[in-house]
């Protein structure tokens, strides 16, 4: 996962826990202080009654009917709560409801009944009313001189108060929801904004190349991102002044020891030769120095290659072009050169460099197999790119060393003195001039295959051939 998905990921967690955090406390809180009113309603709705009861006795006392007459009294004279009904209870059967009940809003059923009879002290609990769920306190009704008892109930409804508490909770579930999609797009957008800079310094990574270093990534405000943006800016800017010093260096050398050879060399043309070993002194010097020149010309065109003339892009027939490079490449050795296909059409692309490219890969060719070994030069077009190549015959280049045979001074073989080790490096440095590449492929048979890869551009108002 990005780490734009990491954090909406973990930003929705914490708000989903939040927001069922919070709906749980709600309903938590709801319920508690329902359940707290219906308590105090109950209890002061049996202190009520006993302070009735109390006065009534001491008026009444003796009076065989005293014992529902007080139940019946109780029943009309309260002022209640909304929700609340009050009970009595004779014998089983109810014989007083309050004024604001109905008979049928009560119904309470026989077991009940019989329950709420057969108590002997103050109990509390649920029960399953007619109109719904409620919670009561029933208390002994007893009269001194009576022989007749009953039982005095409040009750509470709390079924409307449940369906309260379950609509704020689903309407709380219904924001939380909609507060949840919001938070996730404004999280999405923010970790976004938040990692701009960082998808900006993996695209400037992308483009940056060792021949372009000049773009920086914005900075803005001061904190870890644009503190990340400011040490990349800084690393680029050392990286830029090395490369800089390094082309500005192989440019000098290149510049600077062409004099010094140039001395030399015309001192040991004007020199005689007296003696057999002067001779061969000074063969060993001009080899040198011809070495030494070669050396000094590939350092400078490396130096040039990250230069932005370095290319003179034009269009070129591609198999025009491909017949004069098998035709210069016979001016190398004597050897049979096989022209392997031929592309057909235009592109647009520098032909001197091309050539020089490829007569390096063929002159590679030459020094690494035996003379007389068959070498294939061709082209054609792949997909959006036109491919070079050279083959040959030879014994082939092992797998372990083929990483590094476009290193600059890469010797694959320490034995061997000719050559200067730059010539696959010059061939590199071509194709990531023309934005492609070089690469070694494996050839059925044996032998090496190079492949120069560069991207096909046609000329403005050519087609493709058909």
């Amino acid at each position: 996962m990005s780490a734009r998905s990491r954090i909406l990921g973990w930003s929705v967690l914490l708000l989903a826990a939040a927001l069922a955090v919070s709906t749980v406390a709600t309903h938590v809180l709801l319920v508690s202080r329902v359940n707290a009113r219906v308590s105090a309603e109950l209890v002061h709705e049996i202190a009520e009654f006993q302070a009735l009861a109390a006065r009534r006795s001491a008026a009444i006392d003796g009076q065989p009917d005293s014992v529902l007459a007080l139940l019946r009294a109780r029943a009309s004279q309260a002022v209640l709560e909304r929700g609340t009904v009050l009970v009595g209870v004779i014998g089983g059967k109810v014989v007083a409801t309050s004024t604001n009940s109905s008979p049928g809003a009560i119904e309470p059923s026989p077991a009940l009944l019989a329950h709420w009879s057969a108590i002997t002290t103050t109990v509390g609990g649920t029960a399953q009313l007619g109109a719904g769920p409620a919670r009561y306190i029933a208390v002994p009704v007893h009269v001194p001189g009576s022989r007749t008892s009953g039982t005095f109930i409040a009750a509470v409804l709390t079924g409307p108060d449940q369906a309260e508490i379950a609509r704020v909770a689903q309407l709380q579930l219904e924001v939380s929801a909609i507060a949840l999609l919001l938070g996730s797009g404004l999280a999405w957008l923010a970790a976004g904004r938040v990692l701009r800079p960082v998808r900006d310094t993996t695209d400037l990574a992308r483009r940056i190349t060792d021949t372009d270093l000049s773009e920086r990534i914005p900075a803005h405000g001061q904190n870890e991102i644009s503190e990340l943006a400011v040490t990349f800016n800084r690393m680029l800017d050392r990286l830029e002044a090395a490369l800089t010093t390094q082309r500005s260096f192989l440019a000098d050398a290149g510049h600077e020891l062409r004099t010094p050879i140039t001395i030399i060399q015309g001192n040991l043309d004007t020199l005689a030769v007296t003696a057999p070993d002067d001779a061969q002194t000074l063969a060993i010097a001009a080899d040198e120095l011809t070495r030494m020149t070669r050396l000094v010309d590939e350092l400078t065109l490396l130096a040039c290659s990250e230069r932005p003339d370095f290319l003179r892009p034009e269009p070129a027939d591609l198999a025009a072009l491909t017949r004069s490079l098998a035709a210069k490449a016979q001016a190398l050795d004597g050897r049979p050169w096989v022209l392997a296909g031929t592309a057909s059409g235009t592109a647009v692309l520098d032909p001197q460099r091309i050539t020089q490219a490829v007569m390096q890969l063929a002159a590679n060719a030459v020094s690494h197999t035996p003379p007389g070994t068959v070498v294939e030069i061709g082209s054609a077009i792949t997909g959006n790119r036109v491919e070079f190549t050279v083959a040959d015959h030879g014994q082939g280049i092992p797998a372990a060393s083929a990483g590094r045979v476009f290193d600059r001074f890469a010797r694959l073989d320490p034995r061997r003195t000719d050559g200067t080790g730059l010539g696959l490096s010059i061939v590199a440095a071509i194709g990531a001039a023309h934005g492609g590449d070089v690469r070694l492929a494996e050839r059925p048979g044996g032998g090496a295959l190079f492949c120069l890869s560069i991207p096909l551009i046609r000329p403005h108002g050519k087609e493709a051939p058909t």
